[in-house]
């Protein structure tokens, strides 16, 4: 166990596409667990105002949150990561890390329904940083990826994958009522000793 709020270490994945409220709720979560949080946009943002391209950038942003998740687990500290992870491939890495350390791997997906994907990104112009989708840009950004990316478009609806335990949250829900949702979640895991011990 570790001091988190009683919560044995484990690693929170919180997944799905721009807008889809998933910064919002990863805080949310490890704001409520006394976890510390790995924002993927903050790395991307930070790579991408030096010398690295959009894609260089956001490669770079994956290898530097599975190296800082190692770090937490090696403290016996849970963490939770927010990301897109729009191929699954993405999430490997993560999931391989928790077996070998025997840490389980808990995957939130947020959905949302397009509409309101594209009313959240149009709304948040000027309030995200510059690799975030945002405003009319922001739409057509969404759509051409939605329309060239297969992956992207699964996002639009849960998606298991294989090593991490899944729970598909709509975020068109007031974010009080999403938490409850995680935490229950959590707790109900912990009570049937799948924290740690469950893969599927």
């Amino acid at each position: 166990m570790s001091d988190s709020g009683g919560l044995p270490a484990n690693i929170i994945l919180v997944r799905g596409l721009p807008a889809s409220g998933k910064s919002t709720l990863a805080r949310a979560v490890a704001a409520a667990n006394h976890l510390p949080i790995l924002d993927r946009d903050v790395l991307k943002a930070s790579a991408a105002q030096g010398y690295l391209d959009d894609v260089e950038a956001g490669e770079l942003s994956y290898v530097q949150l599975l190296l800082l998740a190692e770090q937490q687990l090696a403290l016996r500290l849970g963490v939770v990561v927010d990301g897109p992870f729009t191929k699954d491939d993405l999430l490997t890495p993560f999931i391989t890390l928790g077996r070998a350390l025997n840490v389980p791997v808990r995957l939130i997906q947020c959905v949302v329904a397009l509409d309101v994907l594209q009313e959240r990104i149009r709304g948040r112009e000027g309030q995200v940083t510059l690799v975030q989708w945002s405003g009319d840009s922001g739409i057509a950004k969404l759509t051409k990826r939605l329309e060239e990316d297969a992956a992207a478009r699964s996002l639009l609806s849960p998606r298991p994958v294989a090593g991490a335990e899944l729970l598909a949250v709509d975020t068109d829900q007031p974010l009080e009522r999403c938490l409850e949702i995680v935490q229950q979640w959590l707790v109900k895991a912990q009570d049937k000793g799948m924290l740690g011990s469950r893969w599927s």
